[in-house]
């Protein structure tokens, strides 16, 4: 008769999440599904991994339709506007204190508020970070321990970096990749870098064509069709493993591959801040944690409880050291493990020290389609198909089309 009561009382949830970056981190997640529920006998988290940021969406997209929300899940943060337009998330004002949200860093609280409510709590988060081989480097006459801190000097070096195949004159090492796939993520930090943005959410504004971004795109294509030092294309998956195998010199891409990178790499490499052109800049990553819309009290209680679990600043500083994301909170690098870890891996504190100069991604309605739209026109002008302003242009005119009645409300 007892057994059958505690089982009338356990409250199961589902929890759907993504795994973005390279590396074992579904095994480390449901390691840490594994702690929660032998510290909470009444609670039964079950933990579906859902591949990567846009599977996982699409996931969460179509079991909401079906009126079978997910309790607790992990999407990608410019989703927001996307979540509440499908009124699929709940508030999570009542949950939350001042002392809790204030020791969070604010670049990554930016994609959690809309309309005066809290909606998401910031979890695996990133901002993009250079990657330098400093055997490279040193072979070719470049200070190891010096990256490009500027644009120009990222050209520089990328032009000595890059190796040819004297007969062909075929590219057999590029001198800098700039990650395709989220290429859109990235081209947002050089606008950033060169003083302007695309999308402000709460201003309602999309500027895709302004100087600051032409220039921006002029730069990149500088590198792929005139240059020739950085690859006109690649894939988001591809790019890590091609540095780890010396196949480029430089790279840009998340930090969150950077124990994919440390633990593969068989050559020191250096991590350091995005290069900047009028400043620095980056735009902040990753996914946020979100509560299910209309699920039972009793779950969105025990939901809280996870998402409490999950962003103590121990589990933060864990979530951390284990996949190399960002520990999201201030006083996750006080926590003993993680200061003997950030003091033999300094690595690991580039980021954090980054986001004195980040800002959070842009987000908008239907966002996919308005990613698609840059993706497109980025892809386009790199290839040499077409000319950076011609490209953004175009964008413009169909992001204007596709926004329209949010930008006017």
């Amino acid at each position: 008769m007892r057994s059958s009561i505690l089982l009338q009382q356990l409250i199961r949830l589902t929890y759907y999440y993504p795994v973005g970056v390279s590396g074992p981190l579904a095994r480390v997640m449901n390691e840490y599904v594994e702690e929660f529920n032998a510290l909470h006998p009444d609670i039964e988290v079950v933990p579906v991994y859902s591949g990567d940021y846009d599977p996982t969406m699409q996931k969460v997209q179509t079991a909401v339709r079906g009126g079978n929300p997910p309790d607790v899940f992990i999407v990608e943060i410019s989703e927001l506007p996307t979540l509440l337009a499908m009124n699929a998330i709940e508030p999570l004002d009542e949950f939350v204190t001042e002392e809790y949200l204030s020791d969070f860093f604010p670049a990554f609280l930016e994609n959690s508020y809309s309309d005066g409510h809290i909606w998401g709590i910031p979890f695996q988060r990133s901002t993009p970070v250079f990657y330098w081989n400093k055997a490279h480097f040193a072979e070719v006459g470049l200070d190891p321990e010096k990256p490009p801190t500027t644009w120009a000097e990222l050209a520089e070096y990328a032009e000595k970096l890059v190796v040819r195949d004297p007969q062909t004159g075929e590219v057999t090492r590029w001198g800098v990749t700039i990650s395709g796939g989220w290429n859109d993520w990235l081209f947002q930090c050089f606008v950033r870098q060169n003083g302007s943005k695309l999308i402000d959410y709460h201003e309602r504004t999309a500027v895709f064509n302004s100087p600051e971004a032409v220039e921006a795109l002029e730069f990149w294509v500088d590198l792929t069709q005139n240059r020739k030092v950085a690859p006109p294309h690649s894939t988001w998956a591809s790019t890590p493993p091609d540095f780890v195998a010396g196949r480029t010199s430089m790279l840009y891409h998340s930090t969150g591959v950077l124990t994919f990178i440390k633990d593969s790499a068989q050559f020191d490499f250096g991590v350091g801040f995005l290069p900047a052109n009028k400043n620095y800049g980056a735009e902040v990553g990753g996914g946020n944690l979100f509560i299910g819309k209309g699920i039972p009290e009793a779950h969105k209680q025990a939901a809280w409880k996870f998402i409490e679990f999950l962003t103590t600043p121990e589990m933060a500083a864990r979530w951390s050291r284990d996949s190399g994301y960002v520990a999201t909170r201030k006083s996750a690098y006080e926590v003993p493990e993680m200061v003997a870890y950030t003091t033999e891996n300094p690595q690991y504190l580039v980021a954090r020290d980054q986001l004195q100069y980040a800002a959070g991604k842009m987000m908008s309605p239907v966002f996919q389609r308005v990613r698609e739209i840059l993706k497109t026109a980025l892809d386009e002008a790199t290839a040499g198909r077409t000319t950076p302003k011609a490209a953004l242009d175009q964008a413009q005119t169909q992001i204007n089309r596709l926004l329209g009645q949010w930008l006017n409300q």
